[in-house]
């Protein structure tokens, strides 16, 4: 936990529950929510030249730190007609993704929530990595939530 499933239920499940409020969470804005969940994890694509014997983990290590993600978010909200809006809701999913991670049991000493402006390491230390029942819990109230909401539709109809 929490691994990408999880990460895009509960931005999913978060959006599904904002849209009873707040109707700009229709379902383009809840998929780049759902991609802005994902951005942190961007720097995974480094895995494949590891296998290749290059090391680039220095090379893009800051983009997994909230300011680096933030700046992915930017770079890709200027791909849209709205920017500003599109910006909020990727923005919405990196801050979604960095709470869940700060609830890991952290092998490093955490998050650097204000890199580069301190190296001060964040971490709550309440769910191991390997636990599994969370991305089962987080799945479970995304179905609930989406028969929930599938109910209430079709009720007002």
């Amino acid at each position: 936990m929490p691994d990408w499933i999880v990460h895009v239920a509960v931005a999913w499940t978060l959006c599904h529950l904002l849209r009873f409020k707040y109707p700009q969470f229709d379902t383009p804005n809840t998929i780049l929510v759902m991609v802005g969940a994902l951005l942190p994890d961007v720097v995974k694509v480094v895995m494949l030249p590891n296998l290749l014997g290059h090391d680039w983990w220095n090379y893009v290590y800051a983009l997994h730190q909230p300011l680096g993600s933030l700046l992915v978010a930017g770079f890709a909200s200027l791909f849209f007609e709205n920017k500003k809006e599109s910006l909020l809701f990727f923005s919405l999913g990196v801050i979604t993704h960095y709470a869940l991670d700060l609830v890991l049991i952290q092998v490093s000493g955490g998050i650097y929530l204000f890199y580069p402006l301190s190296w001060l390491a964040f971490h709550l230390d309440l769910v191991p990595n390997d636990d599994y029942y969370i991305t089962m819990v987080a799945l479970g109230v995304a179905v609930l939530i989406y028969l929930i909401t599938h109910r209430v539709s079709k009720g007002a109809k």
